[in-house]
């Protein structure tokens, strides 16, 4: 949401308005619809507004990229990777505390502890690396927007614009540049913007670039800190630890490798490890 303000002022100056979506495959989008038309009995999201919404954006977004795209006009992407595993802990706090688990506390709301969401999340992860899909419409939305990491560049890029973001090695502290015919793409690396990194300001100079010089900054917009969820998110943060067989499995995936250098997903396991008992 903070880079679709920030491609505001270049998208009026093409006629049109940026986008957010998260998918645009019909793959992707029938999966949250039927997440959203789970039976009774397999429904534990309280609240799926967000899912709605989600699917909603993406249709529409599908639609007007197709339109764009069918009028030979210019398409223009920016997307980002992060560390798999700190994108689950945000996930799950985000989708805990807007949608809501019907029979599990797993949101500030509900009273739930750091413990309470750990353990949750470690159970998903376990889960996602099986290959094994949960019941639950809560726990499968998050099984499916979690284990995304390893697949969402595939499917998205590569089947919507044919775009391979493995097919230049990543610049570290960086960004990338893709193109194909009419279509434009920067990706940058999450921790490559947080506060006091190396990376920021080459980031946010290549995107303004990017924009032709009409990008607005970079808003913090929908950020962690300004939910109510924010004091249990941090604690989940801090608390969650996993194993490191299953931090192997994780940092194993090639995209992860393609983003990020050995030294650093050793640094994100290192971060991450459970202490041996």
């Amino acid at each position: 949401m903070s880079w679709v303000e920030a491609a505001r002022p270049a998208a009026a100056l093409m006629g049109t308005v940026p986008l957010h979506t998260h998918f645009l495959t019909e793959r992707n989008l029938q999966t949250l619809a039927d997440i959203l038309a789970a039976p009774p009995d397999d429904n534990t999201l309280v609240n799926p507004l967000i899912v709605r919404s989600m699917l909603r954006n993406g249709r529409r977004a599908a639609e007007q990229v197709g339109a764009a795209r069918a009028a030979g006009q210019a398409v223009r992407l920016i997307s980002g990777m992060r560390d798999p595993v700190a994108r689950s802990v945000s996930l799950l706090s985000f989708f805990a505390d807007f949608c809501g688990h019907s029979a599990r506390g797993l949101s500030a709301r509900d009273g739930a502890t750091a413990d309470d969401v750990c353990a949750t999340l470690e159970a998903l992860w376990c889960a996602i690396l099986a290959g094994t899909e949960p019941r639950g419409s809560f726990e499968r939305l998050l099984w499916h927007m979690i284990g995304m990491y390893r697949s969402w560049f595939d499917q998205e890029f590569g089947t919507v614009f044919g775009l391979d973001v493995r097919a230049a090695p990543f610049p570290g502290g960086g960004v990338l540049r893709l193109h194909a015919r009419g279509i434009e793409a920067l990706v940058y690396r999450a921790e490559d913007l947080t506060s006091g990194a190396t990376g920021r300001h080459g980031v946010l100079d290549a995107a303004h670039a990017f924009l032709g010089g009409a990008g607005a900054g970079l808003p913090a917009i929908n950020t962690a800190a300004t939910r109510r969820s924010y004091p249990l998110y941090v604690a989940t943060r801090d608390r969650f630890r996993l194993p490191l067989p299953i931090l192997d499995a994780i940092y194993a995936a090639p995209i992860v490798r393609h983003f990020y250098r050995d030294e650093e997903i050793a640094a994100f396991k290192a971060h991450w490890q459970r202490p041996p008992r």
